[in-house]
């Protein structure tokens, strides 16, 4: 006569092995290791795209600011000075080669920098171009795209900056850092179709 215990044993050796149990575990570890690995992703994400990442891309540009805060006036006093000059402007740019002009209906039109547009550019290092919309009256941007987004953008309220928190909140913009009266950094616009938006 068998044993009960010898038969419970046997039953589960039996299970152990059985097929069912094996697809069992490794469906287990597989749903573990894809939740691993989404930790891990998205952990480097927020570590790339987070607000973390915005503390030290701000530092980054606050220190640049410091550093170059004529410059930065004196840019921001020559894309006025273009304002002044094109009344119509929907949109004007500057980058170092071209300064280009979009108004109402018409195609941009563009032309070379004098050398002392030039010089006045250079002297913002790591600027992309610098911006000036007309839906955004008294705003100069100056946009830092980095080698990939996000971007990030120092911005000249000539009003102030005293309401910015909540232009940036409306406007899309991640986050916001005052630098000094009617200066400030906005992080990135997250949602793709609003930073379209903002910078058409």
């Amino acid at each position: 006569m068998v044993r009960s215990d010898a038969l419970d044993e046997s039953q589960r050796r039996r299970w152990r092995r059985s097929p069912g149990r094996v697809l069992l575990v490794t469906l287990m570890i597989v749903a573990a290791l894809f939740l691993a690995w989404r930790v891990v992703v998205f952990g480097m994400l927020e570590v790339h795209f987070g607000s973390g990442y915005d503390a030290r891309r701000f530092d980054e540009l606050e220190t640049r600011f410091d550093h170059g805060q004529a410059a930065f006036a004196k840019a921001d006093a020559r894309m006025r000075g273009l304002v002044a000059a094109h009344p119509k402007a929907e949109r004007i740019t500057w980058i170092p080669a071209l300064i280009c002009v979009r108004e109402a209906g018409r195609a941009e039109t563009c032309e070379p920098t004098t050398p002392e547009d030039k010089a006045a550019y250079d002297a913002l290092p790591g600027t992309d171009v610098i911006v000036h919309q007309a839906k955004d009256p008294g705003r100069t941007f100056f946009r830092f795209y980095g080698n990939d987004p996000p971007r990030y953008t120092i911005i000249h309220a000539s009003d102030s900056t005293d309401g910015m928190a909540a232009y940036a909140e409306d406007r899309g913009f991640r986050s916001t850092r005052s630098l000094k009266p009617g200066w400030a950094i906005l992080g990135p616009i997250p949602d793709v179709d609003r930073e379209d938006d903002q910078w058409q």
